[in-house]
């Protein structure tokens, strides 16, 4: 019921302009709880409160309504709140080895590619910069140019599969981060 009520009320809800829009200044569900409490011990005067102009149908019967709303929109909330929060604490275990990895494949190519001074000249490149985007990207940078100069890599019967982990652990992390940064 909470999820209709959200639903029914969203529309509403999004037309409230931002600078209106305020923190709670007690826990939501504290706040939903004391507004059932309060549509339940309402009732009995309801003859008085309507008679000194209470809007009865606009305030007290749809307040069940907007506690539903509210009480579902608390738990998208806290799901996408510890989504994050997970996200981020698996972005921390996960980046170390991500820029690891990519290192060991810039070493590798170096290697193969040291007869080679236009290719080292790429690798450069894609070593340069820094920042978790530019190593998700150099991962899948170091895909490409892996993938595209196999050759170079044959006399040493390196493990191609290699860059096909790196554009995987690239489209991953891209994904990981973008969860961690959350909005």
């Amino acid at each position: 019921m909470s999820k209709q009520n959200f639903q029914t009320k969203l529309i509403e809800l999004e037309t409230i302009p931002q600078d209106l829009v305020k923190a709670p200044r007690q826990p939501v569900d504290v706040t939903t709880q004391e507004a059932e409490n309060l549509f339940i011990w309402v009732q009995e005067d309801k003859k008085v409160l309507i008679s000194i102009g209470l809007d009865w149908d606009k305030y007290v019967e749809d307040l069940p309504i907007r506690t539903g709303a509210c009480r579902y929109a608390q738990a998208i909330w806290n799901k996408e709140r510890y989504s994050q929060e997970e996200a981020a604490k698996a972005w921390k275990e996960e980046s170390p080895k991500a820029y690891a990895f990519r290192n060991d494949l810039l070493a590798d190519m170096r290697f193969a590619f040291r007869k080679r001074p236009d290719l080292l000249a790429r690798v450069r490149t894609i070593a340069g910069g820094d920042g978790n985007a530019d190593m998700i990207q150099d991962l899948m940078d170091i895909s490409v140019l892996g993938k595209a100069n196999a050759t170079e890599f044959e006399a040493t019967n390196y493990d191609m599969a290699r860059f096909d982990l790196a554009e995987q652990k690239s489209d991953c992390l891209a994904e990981l981060l973008a969860k961690a940064n959350g909005t």
